[in-house]
Order: C-alpha cells, then structure tokens, then sequence
C-alpha cells in the first residue's frame, strides 16, 4: 500500500532473528506516562526521605523491609526475594549499610546469614516513616481525586495479575 509502513526493529536473541513491531506512538505515549509517573513520585519521595534523615531510597527499602515482613530480621536471600535485587547487589548494599551500623549480619541455621536491623537502623526508620507518609500525601494523594486514586488500585491489580 502507498504510504503506508510497517512498522518493525529486528532483534537478535540468542543468534536467532526476529522481526518485533516496536510501539505506535499512542502505545508509546502511554509507557512513557505510566513509567514517569512512577518515577516522578518515587523519586520526590526519595528525596525528601534523604533529605530529612541522611537515608538513600535503597537503605530505606531494606530497613522498611525488614521492619515490615521479618519484624528486625531475616535471611538474606528472603530479603533479596522481597527486594526483587540479585544477591550481589543486596550484599554491596548490606555492606554499605553495616558500615553505616544501620544493619548487622549473623549467622543463621546453617549456612543462611541473617540480617538484623541495629538500634540505629531502627531510630533512623522511625524517623523516616513520618517523613515518607507526608511525601506519599503532599506528592501523589493530595493531587488525585478519590476516583481517580480507585483507577490507580485497580489498574494495580490488573497488572498485578501474572499471565
């Protein structure tokens, strides 16, 4: 057909070719949404998170986790697990925050590491929970109607759901 083009990229997986039709624009303007909006507000309250205790958004991830799923403690490949991070890099992060004295690692059953939330680790998240909630209102709830924070759950689930 005259002025008309298909619209494909050829990719390459494991020495195979393949012809994959890339996003219209509608389909790529509603990514590029759904992704910035994400990432917009994640990152505003990461930063107020930081700004207001000296906690990077990855410190404050562990110390929440641990706080919420293991009550102070778990094995450091369930962490890794609900963390959704490859065991290097929680390890490096781990690292990073036993200097810090936010967490300690001991030894479990076995051969599994336990990682422990400190005294420190504790205060410093106490701290830090306020600050998120009032992020978390002023950042992404305050701006939505009720209506539309609903279409956000929903559509949270929708894709929540595995295939």
């Amino acid at each position: 057909m005259p002025g008309c083009h298909v619209n494909l990229i050829v990719v390459r997986l494991n020495g195979m070719m393949m012809a994959a039709k890339s996003l219209s624009p509608s389909e790529l303007r509603i990514w590029h949404a759904f992704v910035s909006m994400g990432e917009d507000v994640l990152e505003r309250v990461g930063r107020d998170i930081s700004g207001a205790t000296g906690l990077s958004g990855p410190e404050f991830g562990v110390l929440s986790r641990l706080a919420a799923y293991g009550k102070g403690e778990m094995r450091q490949q369930d962490l890794a697990t609900v963390m959704g991070w490859e065991k290097s890099r929680l390890s490096h992060q781990l690292s990073r925050m036993e200097k810090r004295k936010l967490v300690e690692r001991r030894a479990g059953d076995g051969r599994t590491t336990l990682i422990v939330l400190t005294r420190a680790g504790r205060d410093k998240l106490a701290s830090a929970l306020p600050v998120r909630a009032q992020s978390v209102r002023r950042n992404l709830l305050s701006r939505l109607s009720e209506e539309q924070i609903e279409t956000i759950i929903r559509v949270s689930n929708l894709l929540s759901d595995e295939e």
